[in-house]
């Protein structure tokens, strides 16, 4: 991994971070404290890689602050992005699970802040006690049900509909925040395109619908949500 690693104990303002998300305040106690004391706390600049795709699997991360962007690109060039992550959102179990390498390139989109959970200590934490490998399963198989969801959506659900679940997964961490989250997002227009596989200029008329609609305000770099209800309705395609 590019990026300054620091074997540092974690603070209070961390730890909160940490509780906030569902899945890890869901785990048994013995495997919170154990993740906690095999830990480390790693910094990265905005651009550093977390780690690229086809590398091998070198443990579990959570966001403690900034985000994280993950990528792929074609041999013609095109990029794509398949998520962006923020805290207190984790990532890194599929490598994990099937022993293959990484599937996307994960870099910090601004300065951040992680957790990271070395590959070794995770394999000594899941075989002290083979239950907790459901536990984290669960992490898994949420991501998966999202996944398979987004991929319906593509096939079926218009760009409008789309664009509003793309703000709802943002805005809750696709279903990882624990506390109620802040009523902004911060995506460019160019990186939700890339998500969407929708146009600059489709996703700027989107919005700027949604915003005359006072559902939403678009700002510099992100999108503060003026509505959740009625952007919650958008999304189900009932507005």
């Amino acid at each position: 991994m590019n990026g300054a690693g620091r074997s540092v104990a974690i603070t209070a303002a961390q730890l909160e971070v940490l509780n906030g998300s569902d899945w890890f305040a869901a785990l048994d106690p013995a495997f919170r404290e154990a993740v906690l004391a095999s830990s480390r706390i790693v910094m990265l600049p905005a651009g550093g890689a977390v780690f690229h795709r086809g590398d091998a699997s070198d443990g579990l991360y959570c966001v403690l602050s900034g985000a994280v962007c993950f990528s792929s690109s074609a041999p013609s060039g095109r990029g794509s992005i398949a998520a962006m992550v923020e805290a207190p959102q984790w990532f890194g179990e599929i490598a994990l699970f099937d022993g293959g390498p990484r599937t996307h390139d994960a870099v910090a989109d601004i300065a951040s802040t992680l957790l990271h959970l070395p590959l070794r200590h995770l394999t000594r934490i899941l075989a002290d006690d083979p239950g907790r490998w459901q536990q984290l399963g669960q992490l898994l198989v949420g991501k998966l049900r999202i996944a398979l969801t987004l991929l319906e959506d593509m096939a079926l659900e218009p760009p409008k509909v789309r664009l509003a679940r793309c703000l709802i997964n943002l805005l809750e961490g696709y279903g990882q925040r624990k506390v109620a989250p802040s009523s902004s997002v911060r995506v460019s227009q160019e990186r939700l395109g890339m998500m969407l596989s929708l146009s600059r200029q489709t996703v700027n008329e989107l919005l700027r619908h949604l915003e005359q609609d006072k559902i939403i305000e678009c700002r510099r770099g992100g999108v503060r949500i003026l509505d959740q209800r009625r952007l919650g309705e958008v999304a189900r395609g009932a507005a």
